[in-house]
């Protein structure tokens, strides 16, 4: 099979020998070739949402946030001792939806070994779409420090935020580590937020949010047509390997260790490219996808304001 060539912008400059040009770079990604400017490794455009690849990828760019040396740290022991997190991308969408929506992955985790599940895909908003368009979009990580509310969340139901799942704002910073004595033998019980809205550390409202499985999404990401969530963080499916789950177990370590990262040249390319496989990805999914709803936040607020 020949390989596959994504072009990221249609206006790419080719020189006279009809080769990409000194400002593009050709990226292999298993059995495609991707063609990326140089200027966009740099940039902070978001690939779709919807599927599982840009929802991976969005998930690896909210640990990074929370990885950047600058940003308030997350104490270790929340990442160390959680029993699973979630990551996603959301928007406070006050017009035809009460509260926020968005799209993101939630990951099982075992405290006694430190090892990670693969991601499951989930929905905010109880309608499984992938995120408004125009709306400010929040970063958020969701410690579950309960085996039990990962169960819960793993249960092809929704779940409502503030009802069966009560999350509050974390602590962050080396205070925050020592008061909540975890390494103590008591077990630290709740489930805590953490928001970043254009790299800002901030907070969101969740009380109204819902959080629901998308179990089609799944079965398409893991190519297994009746994949149950509870599989997924039982840790009995082995994730696509390249799809950026790797950096997603490697991120959370780093976190759980208290260490930074500051992405190298390799992996701001490499960021580049999988933000370009999620687009693709984006693009297939669309003629098979039925529990995608497309919003633009800035068009229904108009709306309601008319």
């Amino acid at each position: 099979r020949s390989a596959e060539i994504i072009v990221l912008y249609l206006s790419l400059r080719l020189d006279g020998s009809g080769r990409p040009n000194a400002d593009t770079i050709i990226k292999h990604n298993k059995n495609r070739s991707i063609l990326i400017r140089k200027k966009d490794i740099m940039s902070d455009k978001r690939p779709d949402r919807t599927t599982m690849e840009g929802m991976i990828w969005n998930a690896n760019h909210v640990l990074d946030q929370a990885l950047d040396p600058n940003t308030p740290k997350i104490p270790r022991g929340m990442i160390k001792n959680c029993k699973g997190v979630i990551l996603l991308s959301m928007a406070e969408a006050g017009f035809m939806f009460s509260g926020s929506v968005g799209s993101g992955v939630i990951i099982g985790h075992n405290p006694e070994d430190d090892s990670w599940t693969p991601p499951s895909a989930v929905s905010v908003g109880g309608i499984g779409f992938g995120l408004v368009a125009g709306s400010e979009v929040k970063d958020v990580i969701i410690c579950v420090m309960e085996r039990g509310k990962v169960e819960t969340l793993s249960a092809e139901t929704q779940v409502k935020i503030g009802g069966q799942l009560s999350a509050t704002m974390g602590p962050v910073g080396h205070e925050a580590e020592a008061s909540f004595n975890f390494n103590g033998t008591s077990e630290i019980r709740g489930t805590y937020a953490y928001t970043w809205s254009k790299g800002v550390f901030g907070g969101i409202s969740l009380e109204t949010a819902v959080l629901k499985v998308r179990p089609k999404e799944n079965a398409r990401f893991y190519g297994k047509e009746n994949i149950t969530s509870k599989e997924i963080l039982d840790n009995t499916v082995v994730a696509p390997k390249d799809m950026g789950v790797e950096d997603l177990h490697y991120k959370l370590d780093l976190l759980s260790k208290g260490k930074a990262l500051v992405l190298t040249p390799a992996q701001l390319e490499k960021k580049a490219s999988m933000r370009c496989v999620a687009d693709e990805a984006g693009v297939a999914a669309k003629a098979v996808q039925t529990d995608v709803m497309v919003v633009n936040a800035d068009e229904e607020t108009k709306k309601e304001a008319s």
